[in-house]
Formats: C-alpha cells, sequence, structure tokens
C-alpha cells in the first residue's frame, strides 16, 4: 500500500485516471526529482545485517510478565532508565558499530526489511506487517533490558490512540537536544503540536473505534498480497505526521519514537483481538510459518514463526497498561451493502436496500469502504478523501462537511528506489451531513487531494479503487 515509483509511474497513473500529464496535477508536482540526502541517509546496501550463521530458533520466554506503558506516564525513575538504555545503545553505535544491538543496526533492521523491492523480505502491505514489527519490537526490547541490566524492562508505546496523548510524549523532548538520547532533530512535528484528529481520531472523527471494529483479520491486518486499513491510517499517516527520518521507512528506525509509534500499533492489534470473540488471526498456516530472524540480546541469530507471536503476554511477556479497553464495544455485526462502484464509480444509496436506509435515517452506525485505492507514489504524504472535487481542492480538512478520510502513503527512501504496492485499504464512518446528503438521493464522486499541497497548486484526483461499499452495524443479539 506504500509505494515510491518515479516520473513514468506518476505518468502512467493520471493516464490511467484519463488525466493529461500537464492537467490537474500541474508541471510542478510532476518534477519529482528525488529530496537532496542529508546527513543522517545512507545508501539502502549498507542496511544488511552483520555476519551470521544459520538461525536459532525462537526459546521459550520464562520472564515476568510485565506491563508496556504510555510513555507520558512513566515515573521519573522509568524515564531515566530509558533514556539510560538508549544511551548504552547509541554508545554501541562508536564502540563496535558491528554490534547488532547497537541503535544504528537496530535502525538498519527495519531499513533492510521495509526498504525493499523484494517481495519475499519486504513485510509491508501483507499480513507480514503487524507480526513482523511485534516481533522486533520484542527483540529490540529485549536488548534494551540486557543493556541497562533489568529482565523487566518493558517499552513504553506513545498512546495516540487516545486523545490525551496525541502530542510527542515528554521524555521524548524533554530536553528537545542532543543530550536527550530520545531525541532526534529531524522531526518535523514540534514538541507540543498535536496529531491531526483526521488521523488519530477524536470524539467526532471514530479513527481508532472504526480500525478496531474491522470484522475480519483480512480486514485488520491484511492477507497474502494486501494490506490492512490501518497500516495505511493511522500508522503510516502518523509516519508522515512526526516527517523527518519518520517519513521514509529506511530511516523511520533512527527516531526512537518509531519504536513507541510501533507500540501502538501492536497495541491495536492486542486491542482488535480483545474487542470480540470473532477477532481472531488467520489460522492459515501460510500465516502460522512466516518466519522472521533478529539478532537478540545475547547476539544469537534468531528466527521467529507469525504463530510464536500471536500471544504476546504468554509467548512474550507483556501486556499493555488498560488505560483505555476496548471491550465497552456493543456487539456488532457489519453486513456489506454493495452500490454497483465497479460500473458508476459513484456513491449512491441503493433504492432498494431498506435496511441501509432505516440506519441512515437513524443513529444506528454506517461505514463506507474503499477498497485498493490507487495513489501517486512518488513522495511522502497524508491524502484526504473529500465527497466531490469541489470539496477536495477547498481541502478543509476534517472540519468540512464533506471530508470522508485521510491516509498515509509513505516512501521506501528518499531516492525512491524501491517501489512497493500503491494501494490502499481505507474505511470511513458516515457522518450526519453525509447521511443527509445520501438521504436526499445525491450522487457522490469521491477526490483526494495532498494535504500538504499549497492552495495555489491545490489539485484533486478522483478515487479510482477496485471497490467502495457500505456497511450497516447490527446489534448481535443473544440467542
Amino acid at each position: 500500500m506504500f509505494g515510491n515509483e518515479n516520473d513514468a509511474s506518476r505518468r502512467q497513473f493520471l493516464q490511467a485516471l484519463g488525466i493529461g500529464v500537464a492537467g490537474m496535477w500541474g508541471s510542478e508536482l510532476l518534477a519529482t526529482t528525488p529530496a537532496p540526502l542529508d546527513e543522517h541517509h545512507q545508501p539502502t546496501h549498507t542496511c544488511d545485517p552483520p555476519a551470521h550463521g544459520a538461525a536459532s530458533s525462537f526459546i521459550r520466554d520464562c520472564r515476568p510478565i510485565r506491563p508496556r506503558q504510555i510513555a507520558d506516564r512513566l515515573t521519573p525513575a522509568e524515564v531515566t532508565q530509558l533514556k539510560a538504555a538508549y544511551k548504552a545503545m547509541r554508545d554501541l553505535d562508536t564502540s563496535d558499530p558491528n554490534d547488532p544491538r547497537g541503535f544504528r543496526q537496530q535502525a538498519n533492521v527495519h531499513c533492510f526489511f521495509c526498504a525493499t523491492s523484494d517481495p519475499s523480505i519486504q513485510v509491508h502491505g501483507t499480513w507480514k506487517f503487524f507480526a513482523w514489527h511485534r516481533a522486533y519490537l520484542y527483540f529490540h526490547e529485549r536488548i534494551l533490558g540486557k543493556l541497562i541490566g533489568n529482565e523487566n524492562f518493558r517499552l513504553p508505546f506513545w498512546g495516540w490512540d487516545s486523545t490525551a496523548f496525541h502530542k510527542l510524549p515528554v521524555p521524548y523532548v524533554t530536553p528537545n537536544d542532543a543530550t536527550n538520547p530520545l531525541f532526534n532533530p529531524t522531526r518535523a512535528l514540534a514538541p507540543g503540536t498535536p496529531l491531526p484528529d483526521s488521523d488519530v481520531g477524536s470524539a467526532t472523527i471514530p479513527v481508532i473505534a472504526d480500525v478496531l471494529s474491522l470484522a475480519t483479520f483480512a480486514e485488520f491486518g491484511g492477507t497474502a498480497s494486501t494490506s490492512g486499513v490501518p497500516e495505511g491510517s493511522p500508522h503510516g499517516s502518523v509516519h508522515v505526521d512526526v516527517g523527518g527520518d519518520m517519513g521514509f521507512f529506511d530511516t523511520a528506525g533512527r527516531d526512537p519514537i518509531f519504536y513507541q509509534h510501533h507500540g501502538t500499533v501492536d497495541k491495536l492489534w492486542s486491542d482488535w483481538n480483545r474487542a470480540a470473540a470473532t477477532h481472531t488471526n488467520p489460522a492459515d498456516p501460510a500465516f502460522l510459518n512466516l518466519t522472521f530472524n533478529f539478532f537478540d540480546e545475547n547476539k544469537v541469530w534468531r528466527s521467529i514463526k507469525a504463530s510464536q507471536v500471536l500471544d504476546h503476554e504468554n509467548s512474550l511477556r507483556y501486556v499493555y497498561e488498560p488505560y483505555r479497553f476496548w471491550d465497552i464495544f456493543r456487539c456488532f455485526r457489519w453486513r456489506p451493502v454493495a452500490i454497483g462502484w465497479r460500473t458508476t464509480q459513484r456513491i449512491t444509496l441503493p433504492p432498494a436496500n431498506r435496511d441501509l436506509g432505516l440506519a441512515l435515517r437513524g443513529d444506528g452506525p454506517v461505514r463506507l469502504h474503499f477498497r485498493e485505492i490507487q495513489f501517486p507514489r512518488d513522495r511522502t504524504a497524508v491524502y484526504d478523501i473529500y465527497v466531490s472535487q469541489e470539496e477536495a481542492q477547498a481541502a478543509r480538512g476534517a472540519e468540512s462537511p464533506g471530508w470522508l478520510a485521510s491516509v498515509g502513503i509513505v516512501l521506501n527512501d528518499r531516492e525512491n528506489k524501491h517501489p512497493v504496492r500503491g494501494t490502499a485499504n481505507v474505511i470511513a464512518s458516515v457522518r450526519p451531513q453525509l447521511r443527509a446528503r445520501l438521504m436526499r438521493g445525491d450522487t457522490l464522486q469521491p477526490y483526494f487531494v495532498e494535504r500538504s499541497q499549497r492552495p495555489a497548486s491545490r489539485s484533486a484526483l478522483p478515487v479510482r479503487a477496485a471497490d467502495v461499499f457500505f456497511s450497516v452495524g447490527e446489534m448481535d443479539r443473544e440467542r
């Protein structure tokens, strides 16, 4: 779902939409010269792991089970310990650059597996995404604990799935300079600036609730060939919002906030499993036998299977601080409602579907699903989706009655060398303004626009997707 092809790719994309190269995007947007490299960037080939032999199998973890906590809720002593662990990891970059436990080598793990065009290695865009990143954080956590001699150490997580924690965690910006092992100078998100509600949710924009109520793992975590909804947003959007090293997969691991961001992503998976008895992980052996390799805290090259990370409490020995538990959700069944998108490329209310009409008139939950939307693949960006071209060009954000959803597209690297899938799956709650338009019989043609574009050059493109459909939430009554 994330991509990064060159000018030819964009021209092909526009031509496929029936838009001239000099048309809606304009010459400035089509000039896709790669961004200049900075002192933090290195060629992708240096991401290769240090020398190792055959991998040893993952062995049972018998440490005490301990909670991962929100970074902003750590005690002063815990913050001191966290910074000491990352300082020890950074010190290895100088004392032994080839030690796989060093900070640069740890960042290179993400670079190697995520900034590649080799489908046998790439872990984005398929059902590998959640399992691989859980295993990566687990071994990273074990290394940090080993470096400070504390087997009870657990990684904190950001907690942006709660509106109380939309800003960069205080330990990561205090002090906001190189004396802090948790600091990164490339971030575009300033301390104290909240993430956009449209990317991580609010009381009126239920991004997290929508994600956690997805009915199947195929929708939530993807399949062998497609990505799940949250990989684009909130995951990708937060990468883009933080910016700097976080804006590219080959450098994202060089910002310590990356590991806290992915702790929250991992918590989404844990919460999704807990939100309903039907939220089960794939039983397909092709998924369960996915095998990933990492160096452990003792510099041993280990292999671990997806099946070994599914029960993080008993297998990996951590739980998440239960500051917000999702079994407050009522038990809904989501019934899909087709709208003939493949024929019309429009959103309309099927006149014969009585249940959808009743849900729209009342307060029953209704969602709009976009499957495999095509996006340009030449830049890291957040794209906002609106109900019309006019709304998209006005680009008023989530406060607009015509805003539907946002999705983040993250490039593999600054040189655009490694194209991957340029589609995303998106879900949007149908808000009151859209309900009213649909009930009036309006026909809508959705458009998307890059959020960061300057107004003078802002252009919108029509949504092209494999399918668009509604789903209606129905209470699952006791039998």
